[in-house]
């Protein structure tokens, strides 16, 4: 079991290394399944406990933008009535695309491991 969160746990720094490309949760969740001997529904786990892990420290740094920019006219004021359901939707993309993605990528990483001889270990390149 602590072999699984240390897996994640290197998903998530690599998602986080990465944050200023696009997509880079697919990466992570790739990275972490594919340090994980297991079948497509593991990597589907670690690459969802990889997001998960990754968005919290993303989530620190997304609120207080998305608060400034509505601040400075971008989007919905948050003086406005429905900036609860605003956020509530910005935040179900953000969860979406974070975890979902990083679930993507472990299924894809487990699909690796099984066909290719690729090596996407971070603590080599990290």
């Amino acid at each position: 079991m602590r072999e699984t969160f240390v897996d994640a746990g290197w998903g998530a720094l690599v998602t986080l290394a990465l944050s200023i490309l696009p997509f880079s949760s697919v990466v992570g969740g790739a990275v972490a399944a594919n340090r994980h001997s297991g079948g497509y529904a593991s990597g589907l786990w670690l690459g969802t406990l990889a997001g998960v892990a990754a968005m919290v420290p993303l989530l620190a740094l997304f609120v207080p933008s998305l608060f400034i920019a509505g601040l400075l006219g971008f989007g919905i004021p948050p003086s406005s009535p429905g900036y609860g359901i605003f956020l509530a939707i910005v935040f179900v993309f953000f969860l979406l695309y974070t975890v979902g993605l990083s679930a993507l990528g472990g299924v894809g990483g487990t699909w690796a491991r099984r066909n290719t001889d690729w090596n996407l270990d971070p603590v080599r390149w990290l």
